[in-house]
């Protein structure tokens, strides 16, 4: 019974994936490919063998949903805590409320926003560069091994990026309109990937800041001509009123705590401390034990969250999946570093790039081990995918139509 609960929302999904495809024919073909490739790895999970990063959270996420749904949805309503690590677990209880236990219809949910991710990337790829690009970000993010893992799996991953996509839709428009509608839909795709994992409160924050910094230049630089932009000054006392919040430590997030907790160098010192243990570390020299240390040390840990594991820290067999993950985030970072001077030169492209360095520099704090960096990375790497865009080299059955 609880296979045909899970067929059906694979059927629901793969329905809604076709009038999508029709919707727009254009990237038709790599929809059906992301739906398939990640249907027969949901398959071979949930019958041949266990995929990795499919045990430890991922079961506990899943038990937790059927602890809070099994006693109807009342319960489900009555154990909403917000933003918390639990949030995926209360959000798949409202499913497991109505149509009982399954845990192929909770994958289908994963893979509905997996979906939902092949798409919003194609479409921030036409909105950043062209049309030829965005499909060749769509194939890549269609078929990149990590994110096709946590698109069939009970992980908070892929909805991370699905959010993250919209917040970006509305960092891009804003750097093209910087009109109001594009700052509450980042702010909505930011708030909406802040409810399952706190950290990513660093993207809003950063945006703010930017936004900020803007519209500070922009009316205040009017006067010596006697004269405020009326609009940019508004945007100016809003983020003030934001990042005052936050400073006031008024604002209290999961991972992050409020200002004070997240700007006590003692408490990041002791994070990385903590995290830094077990057979997949990070060097323990890595650890931050000193001001002068998280100055120098950050960018060590953060290149080691996302480069590795590097050759010789291979102790086990399944270690191996973990270096061609970091060759594909190498390959990548490389194209962005090639592609440095466009990137810098266009807003949108700037902003993204530098609300990326701070997650990367954030998550290297708290990231110890590269068993987790592998996970917590694919938080990112659409990000990273749309930066490299123009610089990734097509697929063999892709070819592009050359113009008479």
């Amino acid at each position: 019974m609880a296979d045909l609960i899970g067929f059906n929302a694979i059927a629901f999904v793969a329905l809604i994936t076709i009038i999508i495809a029709l919707r727009v024919p254009s990237i038709a073909s790599i929809l059906f490919v992301a739906f398939l490739v990640r249907f027969f790895t949901m398959m071979i999970g949930h019958y041949l063998f266990d995929l990795p990063d499919s045990d430890a959270d991922a079961l506990n996420f899943e038990k937790q949903a059927w602890d809070i749904g099994q006693q109807g949805f009342s319960n489900v309503l009555m154990n909403f805590e917000g933003p918390d690590s639990r949030f995926i677990s209360w959000l798949i209880a409202i499913f497991y409320s109505f149509f009982g236990r399954s845990l192929l219809m909770a994958q289908s949910i994963s893979l509905f926003f997996g979906i939902g991710c092949v798409l919003l990337g194609w479409k921030l790829g036409h909105m950043l560069w062209d049309n030829y690009t965005a499909k060749k970000i769509a194939w890549t993010i269609a078929l990149f091994p990590s994110l096709v893992l946590y698109s069939v799996s009970f992980l908070r991953e892929v909805y991370v990026c699905f959010f993250l996509l919209i917040a970006l839709y509305g960092v891009i428009s804003w750097a093209k309109t910087e009109d109001y509608k594009s700052i509450i839909i980042a702010m909505f795709g930011f708030i909406g990937a802040v409810f399952f994992h706190g950290a990513m409160l660093i993207g809003a924050l950063i945006f703010i800041t930017i936004i900020c910094t803007t519209s500070f230049k922009k009316s205040f630089g009017l006067l010596k001509y006697s004269y405020i932009r009326v609009k940019s000054f508004i945007f100016f006392l809003i983020c003030i009123i934001v990042l005052g919040l936050y400073i006031s430590n008024l604002i209290n997030v999961q991972y992050l705590g409020t200002f004070e907790v997240a700007s006590d160098p003692q408490n990041l010192f002791k994070k990385t401390e903590v995290s830094t243990k077990g057979i997949a570390s990070f060097p323990e020299w890595t650890i931050i034990n000193s001001p002068i240390e998280l100055i120098y040390k950050s960018p060590i840990r953060a290149i080691y969250f996302i480069f590795s594991p590097f050759p010789w820290e291979i102790k086990k067999i399944q270690h191996l999946i973990g270096i061609f993950d970091s060759i594909l985030y190498f390959y990548l970072s490389i194209l962005i570093f090639r592609n440095r001077a466009v990137i810098w030169k266009d807003k949108a492209l700037r902003y993204i790039l530098i609300i990326l360095v701070f997650y990367i520099l954030a998550f290297g704090i708290g990231v110890g081990n590269f068993g987790t960096a592998i996970r917590h990375r694919s938080k990112f790497v659409i990000m990273i995918i749309l930066l490299a865009g123009p610089l990734i080299k097509r697929l063999i059955f892709y070819k592009r139509v050359s113009k008479v």
